[in-house]
């Protein structure tokens, strides 16, 4: 299922878009995310176009814009298999998967 309500902040990587509640309309890019050295609850993310980094906390909700991920799938069908690049907030996470070649 896509992706449609707020997620934790800690299921973004980097290079994904996401959206504060509160600036909904401002998109921000990860650059990257790291632990916080002093607070091991906290993250720091660092974001194109934000000239400070945010600190937030994991479960901290975001609102993704676009969340690329790479899957294995193999074929409902046969046993075919396929490297694909999904948004998780577009497409969501596959269950099942038909190859060309059994469709």
């Amino acid at each position: 299922m896509p992706i449609t309500a707020p997620a934790p902040v800690a299921r973004l990587r980097t290079k994904d878009a996401f959206a504060l509640p509160e600036a909904p309309d401002d998109h921000l890019v990860i650059r990257s995310i790291q632990t916080h050295p002093t607070s091991g609850t906290r993250l720091i993310i660092n974001a194109h176009g934000k000239g400070a980094p945010l600190t937030m906390h994991p479960e901290e909700p975001v609102l993704p814009i676009r969340m690329l991920r790479t899957f294995e799938l193999t074929c409902a069908l046969c046993p075919g298999r396929a490297r694909r690049v999904l948004d998780l907030v577009l497409h969501g996470t596959p269950h099942a998967w038909v190859c060309q070649a059994c469709s």
